[in-house]
């Protein structure tokens, strides 16, 4: 059945390409098709799974009640965790059998090492096991599983056309930001962390059919939740008004916030990094370990509550159980997020409480996190990371606001939250322009991008500056992949021909015998020659793969010339060329060698380069990146 289904698709990818080719568009043009294709089951995947997090939390937590919950019944904010752990555990060890991993990290292995193929079931999984985690209250976000479950659903569409492996990553950065797109309601902040984060490449020929993707899948969820769900579909942050403006007095600020965030940032990535080497070595199976860490973070929720809660307050829970209903770190946390970004909540107690409550959640936030993913549960790290920036930046904005050192009218903390949630997110996945854009689409705000831009850029760089590597990028080297940067990609671009190390070129005349390739190649240990005229002009080359045709008819040797074997059909590639464009010319005439002439003289062949010398340049570059 699915053969016969692919076998039908791929005959009308083949027809509607030779279609699009005669109207003038290019080859890979049927990729917009594949892409808006993408958008559509994404989004639908994307709400399904919005609507499976809402249920589960609601029933194991909405519908018991404040009373009950964080009274009597306060044992269940470590038992739901623990026993989502242990499902989750179960389902992924011996249902859907896949490894332990953190999502989008794994999306970015598979571009790397597979050309993004995923296997499609991983789509039903990451819905059903991220649901649980996040529902049941592990610290993580919906984020990282909707971008693989949009890769996923990518990777299916992409296998049933058979698409070529040179595509296939492109269409992964569709699915990509098709579920960045739909849950965030965020087509450009989808769009770009796409680009930035999983392809890491800004060519043309990946944005067209990753817009096309975005901009479908936003539509489509917009419509799902209009048409079927009777609500629209709106910003996940709804911003009171606000009378912020940038000036002058406030540039330190932001600065400050920036390197807070940049600390808050390489936190996290090296707790991570520290509570999976501490999980891989606890001696319990495979399958528990997301019940311990349920139970370890139920720990935490218990101590918040009755702390900050019934010792201090008197009362339930801090956060009133209408706004969020789990404890603020449990879950996603945008519940809590959402009073952060009022200007009320920092009038709610006094300075030196929330001070010491913002100080807990942040640690407790790190840990619950840590814990959740390196355990093996299911989630991402995004809204971690915006919980956590809105938390340094209210904290920040309340120590301001005390320190007498500002206008106290004039600090809002609620603009120092909204701010710290992109600047964090950038410190934590290096991508300050996705982070931005997903700021700003988040908030609806224009009057933050400035504050934004300058705390992103300075948080970016203190994390690199302590930590080289982002939470993903940490991960991969793990694994024996070795990335660097978002610009790593964009590297053989940037270095030339002539930035290579040349072999020496062993020319040889027209007309001259076989023979006398056999003898250079016993003197000087040459296997590509390349023939030139009688002035000296480039005509073609020989390679090693027709010698050895030609050695096996030993007859003939005698009568052979080096005209016989030329191939003229091997450009010559000029010491200004990028290497990208030179890789593809490897690729196109498979050869190990490919001579060079300087741009002045395109006919005077000055060297051989070799795509191992490419390639050594190549890695020199990307260890220096």
């Amino acid at each position: 059945m699915l053969s016969a289904v692919s076998v039908t698709a791929s005959r009308l990818r083949v027809v509607l390409t030779r279609g699009l080719a005669r109207m003038g568009f290019r080859e890979d043009s049927f990729l917009v098709v594949i892409a808006a294709i993408i958008g559509l089951v994404t989004a639908g995947a994307a709400v399904s799974f919005h609507e499976l997090i809402n249920g589960i939390r609601d029933l194991l937590y909405e519908r018991i009640g404040p009373e009950r919950l964080y009274g009597n019944w306060l044992v269940m904010v470590v038992v739901w965790p623990c026993l989502g752990g242990l499902v989750v555990g179960i389902l992924s060890k011996y249902v859907f059998r896949t490894r332990e991993g953190h999502g989008i990290v794994d999306v970015m292995e598979s571009v790397i090492r597979s050309s993004g193929f995923i296997r499609p079931i991983a789509a039903i999984e990451k819905i059903i096991t991220s649901a649980i985690t996040i529902g049941t209250g592990g610290a993580v976000g919906a984020e990282g599983p909707i971008v693989q479950i949009g890769a996923a659903i990518a990777s299916g569409t992409g296998q049933i056309f058979r698409l070529g492996r040179q595509q296939m990553p492109v269409i992964i950065g569709c699915g990509a930001a098709a579920g960045i797109s739909a849950v965030f309601n965020s087509p450009m902040g989808g769009l770009l962390f796409a680009l930035e984060v999983i392809l890491q490449d800004f060519s043309i020929r990946n944005v067209t059919p990753v817009v096309v993707a975005s901009v479908i899948a936003n539509v489509a969820t917009r419509g799902i939740f209009w048409r079927l769900l009777h609500s629209n579909f709106k910003a996940i942050f709804v911003i009171p008004p606000s009378t912020f403006e940038m000036d002058w007095t406030q540039v330190q600020n932001f600065i400050l916030l920036g390197v807070a965030c940049g600390l808050v940032g390489v936190a996290l990535t090296r707790t991570m990094y520290f509570m999976d080497a501490r999980f891989h070595r606890l001696r319990v199976p495979r399958a528990v370990r997301p019940a311990v860490g349920g139970a370890l973070l139920g720990v935490m929720g218990v101590i918040y509550v009755l702390f900050f809660g019934h010792i201090l307050l008197h009362q339930s829970k801090p956060i009133p159980f209408s706004s969020y209903p789990m404890p603020a770190f449990f879950g996603d946390g945008y519940g809590f997020i959402q009073l952060l970004l009022g200007g009320d909540f920092y009038k709610l107690w006094s300075s030196s409480y929330l001070l010491s409550l913002l100080a807990f959640l942040c640690i407790a936030k790190v840990l619950g996190t840590c814990i959740t993913l390196s355990s093996g549960g299911s989630g991402g790290v995004i809204a971690p990371a915006l919980f956590l920036g809105a938390v340094v930046g209210g904290g920040l904005g309340v120590l301001m606001r005390i320190s007498g050192l500002y206008d106290a009218s004039h600090v809002q903390p609620e603009a120092y939250a909204l701010v710290g949630m992109a600047a964090v997110l950038a410190a934590i996945v290096h991508a300050p322009l996705a982070s931005i854009l997903i700021l700003l689409e988040l908030t609806r705000n224009p009057a933050l991008v400035l504050p934004a831009m300058l705390a992103t850029i300075i948080a970016t760089g203190v994390a690199r500056l302590i930590f080289a590597d982002s939470i993903y990028t940490l991960t991969l080297r793990r694994r024996g992949i070795n990335v660097g940067s978002a610009t790593d990609s964009s590297l053989l671009h940037r270095l030339v021909v002539e930035q290579v190390d040349l072999d020496p070129a062993v020319l040889l005349r027209p007309r001259e015998p076989f023979q006398r390739i056999l003898d250079l190649m016993t003197r000087v240990g040459a296997t590509d020659f390349v023939v030139v005229d009688d002035g000296g002009a480039y005509v073609g080359m020989v390679v090693a793969e027709d010698i050895k045709t030609a050695l096996m008819e030993r007859e003939a040797m005698p009568l052979l010339v080096v005209e016989e074997l030329i191939r003229i059909e091997i450009p010559v590639v000029r010491n200004t060329d990028d290497l990208a464009k030179t890789m593809d010319t490897f690729a196109k005439h498979d050869v190990s060698h490919l001579p060079v002439a300087l741009g002045q003289a395109p006919t005077k062949i000055i060297g051989l380069i070799s795509r191992s010398g490419l390639m050594r340049s190549y890695q020199r570059a990307l260890a220096g990146a």
